[in-house]
């Protein structure tokens, strides 16, 4: 009689798959937990945890930038501003724009030339909002470096040109988040 030996392996399967979804569930679980605790750095001090060596940030560090030095006059130069200083629907503007269209121009690509893995990008992909959730982690962990000159440059190099002319544009509103 063979039903018992089909049963028992069914049973194996079924276990070893629930082992699977459970670890898979944990993993990111703790992934949420990390950028959770990233997105916390944002309006405090970003290098906080970096001075204290236990920073949990998923970035690889691109080359050392240049610092951003205005330029003088009465109008200094746009692209040393924060990205968390353009006001709030500039902001939500750039989110939507990388939500559409082609997926290789979008919120992903833009996180590898930001410098995130591929396992942060697959957590963020969970979250509602993927492209909010990659700024504000990007411009909490790069903290001063978290301009629109270096923003701009990464779309200007997955051609998304729409999105570094919102950038680029003036805002309606002066105030700064």
């Amino acid at each position: 009689n063979i039903i018992p030996v089909y049963c028992a392996l069914l049973a194996t399967v079924i276990l070893g798959l629930l082992a699977y979804v459970a670890f898979k569930c944990w993993r990111s679980h703790k992934q949420r937990q990390q950028l959770a605790k990233a997105r916390t750095v944002e309006l405090g001090d970003p290098d906080r945890d970096q001075r204290r060596g236990d920073s949990n940030v998923f970035v690889d560090s691109p080359p050392s930038l240049e610092p951003c030095i205005p330029s003088q006059g009465p109008h200094p130069d746009l692209g040393c501003q924060l990205y968390l200083h353009i006001p709030q629907q500039q902001q939500e503007e750039v989110q939507r724009l990388l939500m559409m269209g082609e997926p290789a121009k979008g919120w992903q690509e833009l996180a590898g030339h930001l410098g995130y893995q591929a396992e942060a990008v697959e957590t963020m992909a969970c979250d509602q909002m993927p492209a909010y959730t990659l700024l504000r982690n990007w411009a909490a962990q790069e903290g001063n470096r978290a301009t629109l000159r270096v923003l701009e440059d990464a779309l200007a190099a997955i051609g998304r040109e729409d999105v570094v002319q919102v950038l680029s544009s003036p805002a309606e509103s002066s105030s700064v988040v």
